[in-house]
């Protein structure tokens, strides 16, 4: 079946109140500064903020793909959200105590300020427009496939449509327009998930029944401690993935500090984290739930062998098309969430990239720096839509790499946000680093790590999924070939490329803060004159003026004990002064002995001459 009218009424709806909002804010704040349209003038409230961030990482790819790790890989990715909890803590605590009364619009003005160097600032930059133009791809090409499925419409049709929308609404009315659309497309994203957990649990006999079915088929496994680094997921790899997605995508990557720079008070900018974790927990937790409740629905006869549900993400689409389509409206409101979901994420990579050019590139120009607060809202308009016009063509592009999008993303993402996750852990934490270390850790760390990512890429293969009963089916033994064939591929991945693509950023940022230490370690540390303590953790400080008193000492130390040796090099040195006298001395005696027998010798002639003249 496909969506009937009561669905695309509701999906209809759904679009178009989001760009009625980008109207409204556009009306509203159409006499917005510069500053007031990227950073809603640094006053706006935390909980639509907190709100904002939520959806901001929550893709379409997140509610497809995580539904579909559960279905065929079981719940271990779900310990993913604690790595995410703590690293927003960590966020909260160290990082925005620091960064925020900066009051900067881009967040890579602090790696400037912190190591004087406006070059490695503009290589931060380059590198997060290059990643962010990238993503804005992947989150329109994956959704487009499932919405041809439920709307008919061509795949590059709705790249266009979802891109265009979101860049209209974000050119019109700024960050304001993107943080109150995401709010109403964070209810759209909760109704949608919703649907499916709600529908499905009472489908089978309610919510204990869906992890019943889960447990006994091996769907529930939370606690695999493995330490092989190889296996697709355990507890320790994706508590890693988790930990340093969240640093990657809220603490590094201008998109979502964006949101919490646009609060008045680091308190507010905290809460603003806070907040967001807790919907994040919630959403995603649905998400995960989802994909059991498909797995209930279809765990007799497993849909994955069919043509074109060759990912997993695709049994969603195949469950929301036969199952939810006999409710009116509820396919509606889960395509709606589909759309809701792409088009916050791409709407907040359309605001951050604009405020990265405007900041980091434009501004600065002595051509840009006398224009007025209306010619440059103008100007940052333009950018929007041409970012916009970016994202689509890349959408395109990304469209031709394949369908197994969730990995390549996580690898991929990996690999941009380590090296600067890196950076950042050695600009706040570790003030004896200097800029040579930090700079070369840095860029040495993004050729490795995008090495890595595509090595990953080129031999990619699908790991073999757990097992699903055929006995409800009419014929079995297609997805049993397709799971050996898996299984034989995985066994030949090279062993730099077989490790587990959840340990990308972890290695990037383990590459950039080793090799950081060793250039320093060469090139000599920072004295606490190079380093400005206002951009340094207290407790990293603290530390700091420790080991530069110890150094102190040491020196004074080495400097005590040369004094202290000096007098005997003083003494040899008076000794020989005395002998070079002494021998000046015996020469000078010599001479007025010589000479005295002269004068004796001349007065005794004298003598003697005159006794002979008498």
């Amino acid at each position: 079946m496909g969506l009937g009218i009561v669905d695309i009424s509701l999906l209809t709806l759904s679009v178009l109140v989001s760009a009625v909002i980008g109207l409204y804010q556009g009306y509203v704040g159409r006499r917005a500064t510069p500053e007031g349209y990227l950073m809603g003038s640094r006053k706006m409230r935390p909980l639509p903020l907190a709100m904002s961030m939520m959806v901001g990482t929550v893709s379409a790819i997140t509610i497809m793909g995580n539904a579909g790790e559960m279905y065929a890989y079981g719940t271990q990715l779900w310990i993913m959200d604690l790595g995410i909890l703590l690293a927003l803590v960590i966020i909260a605590k160290v990082m925005i105590p620091i960064i925020h009364p900066m009051e900067v619009v881009s967040l890579y003005e602090y790696i400037e300020k912190r190591f004087n160097a406006k070059w490695l600032r503009q290589a931060t930059v380059v590198l997060q427009l290059v990643g962010g133009y990238f993503f804005m791809g992947f989150l329109l090409y994956p959704p487009s496939i499932a919405l041809q499925a439920f709307t008919g419409l061509d795949i590059l049709l709705n790249i266009f449509i979802m891109g265009a929308t979101c860049t209209f609404y974000s050119a019109i009315g700024g960050v304001k327009a993107v943080v109150y659309t995401d709010v109403f497309q964070a209810l759209v994203m909760l109704a949608g998930v919703l649907a499916i957990v709600i529908i499905g649990s009472l489908n089978v006999g309610g919510l204990d029944v869906v992890w019943d079915i889960a447990y006994h088929h091996n769907r529930t496994e939370l606690f695999n401690f493995d330490l092989d680094p190889y296996q697709r997921h355990s507890f320790w790899l994706c508590l890693c993935l988790g930990f340093f997605f969240a640093l990657g995508s809220y603490g590094v990557n201008q998109s979502q500090t964006q949101r919490f720079f646009s609060t008045r008070t680091v308190q507010e900018a905290q809460r603003v984290l806070y907040y967001a974790a807790g919907g994040m927990v919630l959403l995603r937790g649905l998400i995960h739930l989802s994909g059991l409740a498909i797995y209930a629905h279809f765990y007799k006869c497993d849909p994955m062998a069919k043509p074109g549900a060759e990912e997993p993400a695709y049994v969603v689409i195949l469950y929301v098309l036969t199952v939810l389509t006999r409710v009116p409206g509820l396919a509606g409101i889960f395509v709606a969430a589909i759309y809701a979901a792409v088009l916050s994420s791409v709407s907040t990579q359309l605001n951050s990239m604009t405020a990265l050019l405007w900041a980091d590139f434009l501004k600065p120009h002595p051509f840009f720096a006398s224009w007025s607060d209306v010619k440059a809202g103008a100007l940052q308009k333009v950018l929007v839509l041409l970012s916009g016009v970016v994202a689509i063509v890349l959408g395109l592009v990304v469209s031709m790499l394949g369908r197994s999008f969730l990995r390549a993303l996580f690898a991929i993402n990996g690999a941009l946000s380590g090296p600067l996750i890196g950076l950042f852990v050695v600009a706040l934490c570790m003030p004896w680093v200097n800029l040579k270390g930090a700079s070369s850790g840095f860029l040495i760390s993004i050729v490795l790590s995008v090495w890595l990512a595509f090595g990953q890429l080129l031999t990619q293969t699908k790991e073999p999924y757990l097992p699903m009963s055929q006995e409800s089916c009419p014929a079995t033994n297609t997805t049993v070939e397709s799971v050996a064939i898996q299984t034989e591929e995985v066994n030949n991945v090279h062993a730099i490329y077989g490790l587990s693509y959840c340990l990308n950023s972890f290695l990037g940022v383990v590459i950039c803060i080793l090799v950081a230490l060793i250039v320093t370690l060469f090139t000599g540390t920072n004295s606490k004159e190079d380093v400005d303590r206002r951009y340094v953790n207290e407790t990293a400080w603290r530390l700091f003026e420790k080991w530069t008193l110890i150094q102190g000492r040491e020196s004074l130390i080495k400097k005590v004990l040369r004094r202290s040796a000096s007098p005997s090099v003083e003494n040899k040195e008076n000794k020989k002064v005395e002998e070079k006298e002494i021998e000046l001395g015996d020469a000078e005696e010599k001479e007025i002995l010589a000479s005295n027998r002269e004068l004796s010798e001349v007065k005794e002639d004298g003598d003697a001459a005159g006794r002979g003249a008498v």
